[in-house]
């Protein structure tokens, strides 16, 4: 079974991480979602790579860490999905990911946001 976890800046005060657990296990039946924290501050970014990388460590390899902060603003062209340390974290391309990785990770995917829903390796 495949341990996703979810950290977000929504909070919780409406249907928005329960819609977003329901597309999840739609898509993957037998995952196991783990919430790290949906109360990110939408600006903060460091503070939100402190919470992220102070967390993802505890988890086993292959678990999918999935960061939604300051995505509703402007919806993003793209995603991001980078392979670290045997784990992987899907996020928007807005800076987060180097900063919870402190380096850029040899693996990076660009998912397209459009409907085409082409992926790409980013340099």
């Amino acid at each position: 079974m495949p341990a996703l976890t979810l950290s977000t800046d929504i909070g919780q005060s409406d249907y928005l991480v329960g819609a977003i657990k329901g597309q999840l296990v739609s898509a993957v039946p037998n995952c196991n979602i783990a919430d790290i924290t949906h109360q990110l501050s939408p600006y903060n970014y460091q503070q939100a790579a402190y919470v992220c990388k102070s967390a993802f460590k505890y988890f086993p390899a292959g678990t999918f860490h999935i960061i939604i902060i300051n995505f509703f603003e402007k919806a993003p062209n793209h995603l991001l999905l980078a392979e670290y340390n045997q784990q992987y974290i899907i996020c928007p391309d807005n800076g987060i990911l180097t900063m919870i990785t402190g380096t850029k990770p040899s693996k990076i995917f660009g998912i397209n946001t459009q409907q085409n829903g082409k992926c790409t390796l980013l340099d």
